[in-house]
């Protein structure tokens, strides 16, 4: 599946531990691109922010109707396995589900959640 990533680079990496950006719904990685990615990367962090399936540049857009979570879930697998080193992961809203699904089987150096949804109960 190509999905769209965007990277910002710090002028100098100081923090070694990426920080990767899963948007909500209705949203794309664009909309991490002019305030967190460039806060980030002043201070010394390498970020990147992806474009879940069916959103902004990514393939799946045809789909997007029927698309789990659990699909979002390997987008995400897929970017992080893409990555260097294991990223610490920022989800805002929906993009917050898919960090916890993406943390019931894997591991992360650290998550932040942002106004996030629950897993589950919706």
């Amino acid at each position: 599946m190509h999905l769209e990533v965007i990277t910002k680079e710090p002028a100098q990496v100081t923090h070694p531990t990426p920080v990767l950006f899963v948007h909500g719904m209705w949203h794309a990685a664009w909309c991490w691109a002019e305030h967190f990615m460039p806060y980030f990367a002043r201070h010394g962090y390498t970020s990147y922010a992806v474009s879940l399936r069916g959103h902004g540049a990514s393939e799946g857009r045809e789909r997007l109707r029927w698309t789990s979570l659990a699909e979002y879930v390997a987008d995400v697998a897929q970017v992080v396995d893409q990555i260097e080193k294991p990223p610490v992961l920022v989800g805002h809203s929906m993009g917050g589900a898919i960090v916890q699904k993406y943390l019931e089987s894997r591991q992360a150096p650290a998550a932040v959640l942002v106004a996030s949804i629950p897993p589950h109960g919706l």
